[in-house]
């Protein structure tokens, strides 16, 4: 019956392989990790799972690929949604600076052109428009806002609280819960119409995102690496690909001592592939991984009768207070 009224969304970036490596090519990107999808069929069936797969356009547009998307969709009952990878989504923009270019350096109408390439490639694999988004590296900012926010996106997922990113913006002090964002600062709340709903991650203390933010505008914390330290120290991330079973248990409980209404974990499809990524190295470690969200996963509906849902379906449930 749901009568804690937590909803728990399971959203995969679902995308080429590299991202790991350093390395953001244009081109020639393998996509062979997205098999390996299959591996999580046993968990979602279980427990009644719709994941959103957040698809790549690499992904989108391989034909072998597109086949098992669209297996899966119908199999899991899953969203397909949109994940723009700027660096390599056509059409290419090239600019001499550290990659990936930043989105709020690259023209708008070139943003556009590429989110709608993206969305074409979609539609190959869901007959209806992806209405859920996430932008690579999060980096989401104004000019993305403004592109998907006229293209049909109903639900953003871009915000990633207390991280800072290669190319900002940064979202160090963005809700960890749903809101309606600032169409000029969508790290904070305003009127739009389209919802946002961040990956959870709670900050340790209320003030540590505005402290950080102080911070590094008067210049005290320059150093990329210093500050993503600082960051995972001040935060309750909620994400068992990062986190213990305990830890992401823990994250939960807090999370709902704050008011929090909505889970929100993600995973890169990579990370179910041993070896192409820095936390599975072997198919044990992947199973390890398996079996830690199965846990989880039971623990969230034995304690919280959890309610598991789309990106999509986030508005409906964000209005039932």
């Amino acid at each position: 019956m749901n009568k804690s009224g937590l909803n728990v969304l399971v959203t995969i970036d679902v995308e080429e392989e590299g991202l790991f490596s350093g390395s953001y090519l244009a081109d020639a990107n393998s996509v062979t990790n997205v098999k390996h999808l299959w591996k999580l069929d046993s968990v979602f069936r279980e427990f009644g799972i719709p994941p959103t797969l957040l698809t790549s356009y690499q992904v989108a547009k391989n034909p072998v690929c597109k086949e098992t998307l669209s297996i899966l969709k119908s199999r899991w009952n899953a969203e397909i949604g949109a994940h723009l990878h700027h660096w390599n989504t056509d059409p290419i923009f090239l600019q001499d600076i550290r990659p990936p270019v930043p989105s709020e350096l690259i023209p708008q109408e070139v943003l556009k052109a590429k989110t709608e390439n993206l969305i074409r490639e979609l539609l190959d694999i869901s007959v209806d428009a992806p209405t859920s988004f996430r932008m690579g590296r999060f980096n989401f900012g104004p000019r993305m806002f403004s592109v998907i926010d006229g293209l049909g996106i109903k639900v953003d997922s871009s915000m990633a609280p207390l991280r800072s990113e290669y190319g900002g913006p940064e979202h160090l002090t963005a809700p960890s819960d749903p809101y309606h964002p600032d169409s000029s600062d969508p790290s904070k709340p305003g009127q739009s119409r389209m919802l946002e709903v961040p990956v959870t991650i709670n900050p340790l203390v209320c003030s540590a995102g505005n402290i950080l933010e102080k911070a590094r505008y008067a210049g005290l914390i320059r150093n990329d690496r210093i500050m993503g330290i600082l960051c995972g120290v001040l935060s309750i991330p909620v994400q068992p690909a990062w986190t213990s079973l305990n830890a992401s248990k823990a994250g939960v409980v807090f999370h709902r001592m704050k008011g929090g209404r909505f889970v929100t974990i993600f995973f890169y499809s990579s990370e179910l592939a041993p070896g192409l990524n820095p936390l599975h190295s072997t198919e044990e470690a992947v199973q390890r991984f398996l079996i830690k969200l199965r846990r989880f996963f039971n623990w969230l509906m034995e304690k919280y009768d959890a309610r598991f849902i789309t990106l999509s379906q986030a508005p409906h449930y964000f209005q039932s207070k």
